[in-house]
């Protein structure tokens, strides 16, 4: 079953399969060599695999050739051979001779040779054999055959040649066998054993039904016996196994639950023949068989038949409306509303057997019309495109039995057109609205287009103009639209300028006022920059969704579940959000725009002159409009403006009343029952976290998950799914369990209640308790991966939300204290209270998160399960970077966990298994993002933000080592291995095209090969990151250490381009990475070119990242702009020295340019330094307050950089202290407001003196040890200075030249010797020395211990 949901969604599948089995047509039956699996393909499209312990298609794996191989036949002349992984063509197997249809085939491997042979026999007889061979496999060549010959058996269904000797060969026709309908399938086989070979005979019908025979040797007497006996009597073999899915659905006892369980009085329910689920509404439609729609709750529904609780007490719960007026089957349903609003949100339209549509009022239950319009049974609904006229927006179109196909107006309650001229069933039905085209596909390969407003027949297709006109119409329906960003869209008019001139031209007073006063804003920063940056594509999806699940037209509709798990998370956070105040969400750390904000207030000017000229420009053109205004009131006597004025206002006043009266026009309310969303969404997370739990594991966390986070226990064993990356699903059927019954333990159930049961429902209850206990987690690695990635994230989130539960009655007494809580301040017993309730509730949900996260595998394995199934690193390496924060953390913690349970040993065997896909680069890495010149770049700039100014200074490879050249363009790197990494981990579809002669199996090849590579960069960097600093893990200096950073120094450090765009989950994951492991990486790293290149990717966190505790996803520049900034300051933790100095140097370089600039014709301010001056200044704020040592002994270093990113006009007057008062913390910097300068003390005793007016810097040697406190006199006349480790303080004048001309000379006035600190002193840096003038010429000396000494200049 191919799924449509995207691909990087996490989304965890359920079915509930209903009472009545699934139909299996067995076209091809498999029996595998170990005996215990029968694979079994139908002629619908679907594969079963069935267990038989103890006792199509076909794979083969080729020799010489590691990958495996898939042989297929058919209603086709040749042998395709696919790649299984994906499904790709490699080559083929052709006829020269009487090519036919090759009906049944089998696979030989001769002894002592290198090669196959393939033996084909058609459907006329013929038998046909190839030699296979790697060498001479060519695409889009196919293989001949060596050998033909012709045989006496028609329709061939079974080839096997024997195991023992080749040359002996059976052949199966319907001849020899029995006549059938549909002809069974066959395999025959021969196991060997150790005294000989048993054959064993396999057989699949129609009917779904599997039979096996074990037949035996027959001697040659027994031979002779039946060749003599009259009459003819042949041996009968009995089955020794005989089996099917309706046995299997009838063997169990209660019935697997469908969704219309619950219907009472029912004997015999009448099938369901269409399902439609209705998300806004959070209804499920079912139409039946005999005529009736019935609308129930789904998540009610669904809760009443899976988990346990008080919900089963109610009367009132899950009770369906129950809608009649078909005379038969009701074939198809659709919802118009939820394919577009323009529709009645109330209209549910159904189609039947009975030649007619219902048109439904799905909150009362009222028939509102019937249309009898076709003379066939209703196959399919649709609704047109809503660039139609007004007209056909109105209406549905419905596909008939009859060939035939209608438009209806659900408004006008009428037909608008009829197109019943087609010879044959109608195949598809597409859309040509600019055209007022209708175009109808027919099976027999004709178009028909059809005007829909005049009901005439245009033309009829045929051929190649058929398929053109029909791809014509999928380019078009794909194409984005046009015309929304027109002259009159808001974008267009966004320069005040535009408005001004427009305004002077029509003599508009008001428009004129409005547009100086936004020009006013926009110059003087005060207009709202603020852009969403949230991810908008999940912001108003789903979290459930419910399909009907019916392969062929005699089932009854099963019903799959999906679960998505981001939508999910991104309901209940928003829900969260939205009751929090700006202020509540920056006390919680959500959002760190104050701190941004006041650091971008320091990185940018305090009064430009050109803002203010321009704002003086425009309050004179405000002052003149209104002047003007003034004059035009005074002449106007008769107060015909205000008259005017009045009139305007009452019409708009009257055409809005109107407007809200013909939305109102009906007699009832348009607004449905109201639906809580919220409680829905809990819902749907209770029974998500209900089921995914494992019970009975921890018996005290089951009392917590009762009883304090509402849970509920499950009902039945879940059949679970699961996708994969191609959107395809496979489905656990009830009827099988993961643990056997003579290896179940014992059932936990009290004796009573074992009493009171029927034994059937004791047994069911035991099968549960088993399931949901330790068998849930012994199916497979995937389904353990996927569902551990749902319970952890969820989990997390619901801890995260101030600690809430899913409990409703809970959740609103929580959500009430909180608006309650941002009205009123005030602390009270109620408070303190809650405050103990909500620990209680975080404490459950981290203990469930450590259940799953780290003890789940002891825990599984101590239950009693022989093995666990752990989860799958390359998967959760495909999420590190998932683009739903909540994911990406459970994501990372799991595969963390993974990796230290796997131990040395296992991530030794991981890092073999993977260290051959990392890219090998052999040229230098692209370098920096630094582009001081202001030129065209040769690649694809990284595309920018719309309120971003353009610049060219992206991670290009425009720099040379130093960052200081623009004109290098080498165009990436090469390496051994050409392909590079595949950007979209999850994605199955490949952007690049295919080049001339390029083979699709070459595309593929490349395309998993990057994949492949992608997934061992992140699986070998967080190895190397947590684990590398261990020698015993390979990630020494050595070679794998460092092309694990290159790699990553490449993704970071790449142009933009198709195959790599600058914001893509790999990128974002090497960016983390690096962060995450610098001290592994940093010896193979350009230091320079890394930091400049994450400081670009961060240039605007002050307008993009929220903090990395922000779980609602974001825009992908946004994503990397937080990556980045958490990158930066996890490198400047771990390595502060190599942070602050290689800024330093940076900034050195920068200043060394910036005077040049003009000269050069180089733009600074687009420059990464200029441009990411609030980052800079965020990430040393923090190493200041964090890292006080490496602060302290890089202390010029710091203040360069400082004084880089402040604006030179906030100490003009102000003093350091209120500018940036956190470096003013340490004893050795001091500032003078009067004379405007800033000392800073250096670890080898030098004092660099900063001079603000002249922008210039002096290095004055005054100590032979580290400075350790300065300090100004408050005149500014003298300067102090003290070094603790040769016990000296010393009086520093700075004298200038006569009139102040000349060069400024500091020179040492006095030096006093000082009293000796203590050895303990001198380690605390918190307890150094200061100085503090206590008049113009006397300091004093204070130590830590309080003892002062007072010292004369």
């Amino acid at each position: 079953m191919r799924i449509t949901m995207g691909s990087l969604n996490l989304v965890v599948p359920l079915v509930m399969w209903g009472r009545e089995a699934p139909t299996h047509d067995i076209s091809c039956v498999l029996f595998t060599h170990d005996c215990h699996t029968v694979v079994t393909g139908s002629r619908d499209g679907q594969m079963c695999v069935w267990d038989f312990d103890p006792p199509t298609l076909k794979t083969y794996q080729m020799l010489n050739v590691k990958d495996v191989r898939l042989f297929c036949v058919g209603n086709y002349p040749e042998i395709l051979v696919y790649d299984p992984h994906t499904l790709d063509v490699l080559f083929s197997l052709a006829a020269r001779i009487q090519p036919d249809w090759i009906s049944a085939l089998h696979i030989l491997r001769p002894p002592r040779r290198n090669d196959e042979v393939v033996l084909g026999v058609t459907t006329g007889g013929w038998v046909k054999v190839w030699t296979v061979s790697e060498r001479e496999v060519r695409p889009r060549e196919p293989i001949y055959e060596h050998e033909s010959k012709m045989i006496h058996s028609l329709n061939a269904l079974c080839l096997v040649c024997c195991t023992y000797n080749q040359r002996t060969v059976l052949i199966v026709s319907q001849d020899d066998w029995q006549h059938l309908v549909n002809a069974p399938s066959w395999q025959f086989m021969m196991i060997p054993l150790e005294s000989g070979a048993e054959k064993l005979l396999l057989r699949g019908d129609c009917e779904g039904q599997v039979m096996l025979w074990r037949l035996a040797d027959v001697s040659e007497q027994q031979l002779q016996q039946i060749s003599q006996a009259h009459p003819f009597q042949p041996l009968i073999f009995s089955p020794t196994l005989n089996h099917s899915m309706m046995k299997a659905w009838v063997a169990m006892i209660p019935p697997p639950i469908g969704v219309l369980d619950q219907l009472e009085g029912e004997k015999n329910p009448p099938r369901i023949t269409a399902s439609l689920f209705l998300p806004l509404q959070g209804r499920l439609a079912c139409g039946r068989e005999d005529g009736s729609i019935i609308l129930v709750p789904a998540t009610e529904t669904i809760m009443l038949h899976l988990l346990h609780g008080k919900h089963h007490q109610y009367h009132n719960w899950a009770q369906p409306m129950v809608l009649r007026g078909h005379q038969g089957r009701v074939n198809c349903l659709l919802y118009p509303h939820g394919e577009s609003p323009r529709y009645d949100m109330a209209h549910l339209v159904s189609g039947g057997i009975d030649f007619s549509i219902i048109v439904w009022d799905m909150y009362t239950g009222n028939l509102i019309h019937r249309f009898v319009v076709q003379a066939g049974q209703i196959l399919q609904l649709l609704v047109p495109p809503p660039t139609c006229t007004p007209r056909i927006q109105n209406c549905i179109c419905s596909v008939s039995e009859d060939h035939s196909v209608a438009l209806l107006s659900i408004k006008e309650r009428k037909l608008v057109l009829l197109a019943s001229k087609h010879l044959y069933p109608v195949l598809n039905v597409k859309w040509r609205p600019e055209h007022d085209f209708l175009m109808v596909a027919t099976h027999d390969g004709s178009v028909y287009v059809w005007q829909m407003e005049t009901g005439h027949l245009d033309r009829v297709l045929q051929g190649v103009t058929a398929e053109e006109v029909l791809g014509a119409c999928d380019e078009h329906s794909t194409a984005p639209g046009s015309g929304s960003g027109g002259a009159g869209s808001d974008t267009g008019l966004a320069n005040p300028a535009v408005h001004l001139f427009r305004g002077l031209r029509h003599r508009n007073l008001a428009a004129i006022r409005h547009a100086a006063q936004r020009g006013i804003q926009q110059v003087l920063g005060e207009q709202n920059n603020y852009q969403d940056i949230h991810d908008s594509s999940k912001m108003r999806t789903c979290p459930l969704m419910i399909q009907g699940l019916r392969t062929n037209k005699q089932d009854a509709n099963s019903h799959v579940l999906f679960f998505d798990i981001e939508a999910l998370i991104v309901q209940l956070l928003s829900d969260e959000y939205t009751l929090m105040s700006p202020g509540t969400l920056e006390a919680n750390e959500l959002i760190m725009s104050s701190q941004y904000q006041r650091m971008n207030v320091l990185t940018h000017p305090a009064s430009p002159e050109a803002a203010k000229k321009i704002a003086e420009f425009f309050g004179k053109v405000k002052d003149k409009a209104g002047e003007m205004e003034k004059k035009m009131k005074e002449k106007d006597k008769h107060d015909i403006l205000g008259r005017a004025k009045d009139k305007a206002t009452n019409m708009e006043k009257k055409i809005r009343e109107r407007d809200q009266q013909d939305g109102s026009g009906s007699g009832r309310v348009q607004i449905p029952r109201h639906l809580d969303v919220t409680a829905q969404t809990l819902q749907i997370g209770q029974m998500l976290m209900s089921l995914l739990h494992s019970w009975g594991l921890d018996g005290s966390l089951d009392q917590t998950c009762e009883n304090i986070l509402g849970l509920l226990k499950p009902r039945v064993p879940v059949s679970y799914g699961l996708i994969s990356k191609s959107g395809y699903m496979s489905l656990f059927m009830p009827t099988w369990h993961p643990v056997r019954e003579a290896e179940m333990p014992q059932i936990n159930l009290p004796p009573d209640l074992a009493a009171e049961l029927p034994p059937e429902m004791v047994k069911l209850e035991h099968r549960t308790q088993v399931f949901t206990g330790r068998g849930h987690w012994e199916v497979s690695p995937a389904l353990t991966t996927h569902h551990l990635l749902a319970l952890v994230s969820v989990a997390n989130t619901l801890q995260d939300m101030n600690a809430a539960t899913l409990i409703p009655e809970q959740e609103r007494r929580r959500k009430n204290h909180i608006q309650s809580s941002r009205a009123n301040q005030s602390v009270t017993n109620h408070e303190d209270e809650f405050s103990r309730q909500q620990s209680v509730i975080k404490q459950g949900w981290s203990t469930l998160t450590a259940l799953h996260t780290v003890l789940l595998p002891d825990c599984v394995v101590a239950a009693g399960a022989p093995t666990y199934q752990p989860p799958m690193v390359e998967i959760l390496a495909r999420r590190w970077q998932d683009r739903c924060q909540e994911v990406r953390e459970a994501a990372q913690a799991l595969l963390k966990t993974e990796l230290s349970r796997m131990g040395p040993e296992g991530r030794q065997k991981l890092i073999e298994i993977w260290s051959p896909h990392l890219p090998t680069h052999t040229e230098p890495l692209p370098t920096g993002p630094t582009n001081y010149n202001n030129q065209e770049t040769p690649h694809p700039p990284r595309p920018e933000h719309p309120a971003t100014k353009t610049t060219s200074g992206t991670p290009s490879v425009n720099a040379t080592v130093n960052g200081t050249s623009g004109n290098s363009s080498s165009g990436g790197t090469t390496s051994e291995r050409t392909m590079e990494p595949h950007p979209h981990l999850d994605e199955d579809h490949y952007d690049e095209e295919m080049d001339a002669g390029e083979t699709c199996r070459e595309v593929v090849a490349q395309s998993e090969g990057r994949r492949k590579q992608a997934t061992a960069i992140i699986l070998l960097g967080v190895i190397g990151a947590y684990h590398g600093q261990d020698s015993a893990e390979g990630f020494g200096l050595g070679n794998l250490a460092m092309q694990t950073s290159k790699a990553l120094a490449y993704l970071v450090l790449a142009p933009a381009g198709p195959k790599l765009p600058a914001h893509t989950p790999l990128r974002r994951a090497a960016i983390d990475l690096i962060g995450r492991g610098f001290p592994v990486w940093e010896p193979y790293l350009d230091v320079a070119k890394v930091l400049l290149a994450l400081l670009d990717f961060c240039a605007d966190t002050d307008r993009l990242a929220p903090s990395m505790k922000y779980g609602l996803p974001l825009i992908p520049e946004a994503d990397s702009c937080r990556t980045a900034s958490n990158a930066l300051t996890l490198i400047a933790e771990a390595r502060p020295p190599a942070f602050i100095t290689t800024m330093a140097r940076e900034v050195a370089r920068f200043n060394a340019l910036q005077q040049n600039a003009q000269s050069l014709q180089l733009n600074i301010h687009n420059t990464v330094l200029h441009r990411a001056k609030t980052e800079i200044l965020r990430v040393m704020e923090y190493l200041i307050v964090h890292k006080r040592c490496h602060i302290m002994d890089l202390m010029v270093e710091v203040m360069d950089i400082v004084l880089h990113c402040v604006d030179p006009g906030h100490l003009k007057s102000r003093g350091l202290n209120e500018v940036f008062p956190s470096i003013c913390g340490f004893p050795q910097v001091s500032h003078c407001p009067h004379t405007r300068r800033i000392a800073t003390g250096a670890k080898n005793g030098s004092i660099a003196m900063y001079e603000l007016r002249a922008y210039k810097c002096q290095m004055i040697p005054a100590h032979a040890t580290a400075v350790t406190a300065l300090s100004f006199s408050p005149d500014g006349k003298y300067l102090a200075s003290c070094s603790m480790g040769e016990n000296k303080l010393s009086f520093w004048q700075t004298s200038s030249g006569m009139f102040g001309l000349g060069a400024s000379q500091t020179k040492c006035t006095k030096t006093y010797s000082t009293v000796p600190v203590p050895d303990i002193v001198r380690m605390n840096p918190h307890r150094l020395p200061k100085l503090v003038w206590i008049s113009n010429k006397t300091v004093v000396h204070m130590m830590a211990d309080g003892t002062e000494h007072r010292f004369n200049a």
